[in-house]
């Protein structure tokens, strides 16, 4: 227990003074503002918390009932503020520090969220609610043994309650304990019989263990279940395939693009398998799709070419958006970027409108269809600036969907890294982009684009005094 100054005891004394002077809102206020938030009367709710917060601002129940209108309707900054108000009026509370923990999360503070859900535990050992969302958490930092005791728990507190079986399926999913994940979903499913997300997951578990016919009924229920679902009907699409319904399973696939445009893995997937079926190749083995793209050992060494790079690219990279990348060290984002530096905040830069970014996504776009010899689907495409310190850890750029064994995206995928200004390379670390299995050194100069397989692992330190600035892409090949 952290011990007080004096000067913190007069001040935690004088605070309990004001609040004692201070006049409480009436119950029928109270019962009102209740009203109005449970039954989904927000506007009328947040103006009647608002008016209680300014004329009793020492009465918790306002601010707890204002950060959660402000949760409900996506105002998280907001609403932290109004729960942080909350717990410190009632910091025995365990309600506001959940309230607290669910919007830290929902902003990726997740260390904080931690906390916060541990100390709504702490005062009511039986929360359910907290414990599965404290296993939510732990879930998203990767702690997964952590978050399964977590969901256990919620469980044994309170076994009718769907949605722990349900996250409890996701990390036994991510354990790779298939049949533990399967009767995790199939009990959510019996506690919630329309649930639809478990539905689709279970479909994931079913395909996974290779029965691929009660995975398509798992799908097809989550689509009647929830028509507008975008990832089942991308989901089915890829069984239907896998069945040899290639027509049905590209309307499936086109489904679900057309409800959710920036779906961006069924992007992909509806990319290359209308390509390979433009191709005539059915069936999709390592020997039916070797002549589409190349793996690490068919493509050992990089290849190397040159851009002039115009001035005014450099300088529209930095009035971008971007994000710092001592961002992720506290985040769920799993990123093997670290140290001093920004990026680009998403992976669509060559969706952004300027002249000078559209020139560029154009040149590099011929360069690297001449090279794989194909067209191409872009799927990621980012900036990064580098100061000293900043780099990465050694990674690849394979995704989930690129190590599935009847897709076999993975000889399909490329990177490109393109440098438009190397910094200061008089240095101990002068940014080498190292490459692994085979390992090899290059160290760049202006204007070098180096393109390999996207399975291949490569990593950079850079510690120069002038900043690092590279453009990345990632793309797929389509045709032979």
């Amino acid at each position: 227990m952290k011990i007080l100054t004096l000067s913190e005891k007069r001040k935690q004394i004088a605070e309990a003074k004001k609040r004692k002077k201070a006049k409480n809102p009436s119950q029928d206020q109270l019962v009102k503002l209740l009203e109005c938030y449970q039954t989904g009367q927000y506007d009328d709710a947040e103006k009647l918390a608002v008016y209680i917060t300014q004329e009793f601002p020492y009465h918790h129940f306002g601010w707890k009932v204002l950060g959660a209108i402000l949760g409900q309707t996506s105002r998280i900054s907001e609403a932290v503020n109004a729960n942080q108000k909350s717990v410190e009026l009632a910091p025995q509370d365990a309600e506001a520090h959940y309230n607290l923990g669910i919007t830290l999360q929902e902003l990726g503070r997740l260390d904080e969220a931690e906390a916060s859900y541990t100390q709504a535990i702490a005062f009511k050992a039986d929360y359910a609610l907290a414990h599965n969302n404290l296993g939510a958490t732990l879930q998203e930092l990767g702690r997964f043994d952590e978050a399964e005791a977590s969901y256990t728990q919620a469980i044994a507190l309170k076994p009718g309650f769907a949605e722990p079986h349900y996250n409890l399926g996701i990390t036994l999913q991510e354990l790779e304990r298939l049949d533990e994940a399967e009767a995790s979903y199939t009990q959510a499913i019996a506690l919630k019989p329309d649930y639809a997300l478990a539905y689709n997951n279970l479909g994931v578990t079913l395909k996974d263990l290779g029965r691929l016919d009660e995975a398509e009924a798992s799908y097809t229920q989550a689509i009647a279940l929830k028509p507008d679902f975008a990832e089942a009907h991308s989901s089915l699409g890829v069984v239907l395939h896998m069945n040899g319904d290639i027509d049905s399973g590209l309307e499936s696939l086109e489904k679900a693009n057309n409800i959710d445009p920036d779906l961006q893995n069924n992007h992909i997937i509806l990319a290359i398998l209308k390509a390979r079926k433009a191709l005539g190749v059915a069936e999709f083995s390592a020997d039916n799709i070797n002549n589409l793209g190349y793996s690490s050992e068919q493509f050992p060494q990089p290849v190397i070419l040159n851009r002039s790079i115009e001035a005014e690219l450099i300088s529209s990279l930095y009035k971008m958006k971007s994000i710092e990348l001592s961002k992720f060290d506290n985040s769920s984002i799993s990123d093997p970027r670290f140290g001093n530096g920004k990026c680009s905040r998403d992976f669509k830069l060559f969706k952004d409108d300027s002249p000078m970014i559209k020139s560029v996504a154009e040149d590099l776009t011929i360069i690297m269809r001449k090279v794989v010899k194909s067209d191409i689907y872009i799927s990621e495409s980012f900036f990064n600036i580098f100061g000293a310190g900043g780099g990465s850890t050694p990674h690849n750029h394979s995704g989930k969907i690129d190590a599935d064994e009847y897709l076999n995206f993975g000889k399909q995928k490329y990177s490109l890294v393109y440098y438009l200004s190397v910094g200061d390379q008089n240095c101990m670390d002068p940014g080498i982009l190292k490459l692994y299995d085979p390992s090899e050194d290059i160290l760049p100069y202006e204007g070098m684009i180096a393109i390999f397989p996207a399975d291949r692992k490569h990593s950079s330190i850079y510690g120069g005094k002038k900043d690092r600035v590279m453009i990345g892409v990632n793309f797929y090949s389509l045709t032979c």
